[in-house]
């Protein structure tokens, strides 16, 4: 069979591809550690109090697509530094922060659907953005979606469900958050036989193990 006409052989065309993929990986990583080197500057304007300069390398960021900004952003908006405090706006940034896999802006939208915060109130997706936080180890989130399975609120009331996120908020937690954790689960405890205690302790094992997490 004829080759087609200025076909590359084999194997300079598998060197050249090479180059190109090394090519596009290094336009990649110099794209990235500026945005990591932009990013730090924004931070440090912000824990410098200078919102107005934070806020325009956040926004150029976050436009960008980066999540970390996208989430500052969030939280710019939500507090109201050096602009209007804006819940709606601040939803709208968390929410392509969560979208884009941020742990914590899954969390504090959760929150917002929670309380009706800048958005519906809806426990359903409160939950459902929890439990992505959650299972990213999100201690604060593992608390919080604790309740919605104890009271049964935007999901089926599971107390096993309930004493697992506990346990698993309480290996994240440290001080106080981590006291009240455990004071929490053993309330719930009260309420659980024995053998839906050992159910929750597998359930834990389970997620610890599926997630790379010791004891």
């Amino acid at each position: 069979m004829r080759p087609e006409t200025g076909m590359l052989p084999a194997r300079k065309r598998a060197i050249r591809l090479a180059a190109a993929a090394l090519i596009a990986l290094s336009a990649g990583a110099a794209a990235a550690a500026e945005f990591a080197t932009e990013f730090a500057t924004g931070m440090r304007a912000h824990l410098d109090k200078k919102y107005g300069e934070s806020r325009r390398i956040f926004d150029a960021l976050a436009n960008g697509g980066d999540a970390q900004a996208q989430f500052m952003m969030g939280t710019i908006h939500e507090q109201g530094l050096g602009v209007p405090k804006d819940l709606a706006a601040a939803a709208r940034w968390y929410r392509k922060a969560a979208e884009a896999g941020n742990a914590s802006a899954q969390y504090n939208l959760g929150i917002f659907h929670q309380f009706g915060k800048g958005v519906a109130k809806d426990p359903v997706e409160a939950a459902r953005l929890l439990r992505l936080a959650a299972d990213q180890g999100h201690g604060r989130a593992q608390n919080n979606l604790s309740t919605f399975y104890f009271t049964g609120v935007g999901v089926p009331r599971d107390p096993v469900e309930a004493w697992k996120w506990l346990t698993l908020s309480a290996d994240g937690l440290k001080g106080k958050g981590r006291q009240i954790a455990l004071e929490n689960r053993t309330v719930i405890e009260r309420e659980m036989t024995a053998d839906q205690v050992e159910a929750a302790r597998r359930r834990v094992a389970a997620w610890r193990q599926q997630h790379g997490r010791r004891d």
